[in-house]
């Protein structure tokens, strides 16, 4: 019974999916090729984009896992709050990329 959910798939997961691929990938993807392409100016500023876009990739996707799947019986306020705060540090990331995108150098090859 677990293998044919499994394999049919639930539509509970197809948000959650979703954003794994555009958050967690696509953009991680498009980040990097940037970063190949051009040199940062303020290495700082760069590595605190890296962090939080990880962190917020996580835990923005692990907040909606939570939120809509909602496994081992987890609801109420801990599911949204963790959401939230993903999606929030995500959000930071954005902004940390826009900022380095402004300030950008051409790469020495």
């Amino acid at each position: 019974m677990v293998h044919i959910w499994l394999v049919q798939g639930g539509y509970q997961f197809r948000s959650v999916h979703a954003h794994i691929l555009v958050v967690g990938w696509l953009t991680l993807f498009a980040w990097s090729v940037y970063y190949k392409l051009y040199k940062p100016a303020y290495h700082w500023l760069a590595g605190l984009h890296v962090w939080t876009a990880i962190i917020g990739a996580v835990g923005l996707t692990a907040g909606m896992y939570f939120y809509y799947v909602k496994p081992f019986g987890v609801s109420g306020t801990f599911p949204t709050v963790f959401f939230i705060v993903g999606g929030t540090i995500m959000l930071i990331s954005f902004v940390c990329f826009a900022l380095i995108t402004f300030l950008k150098q051409e790469a020495n090859d």
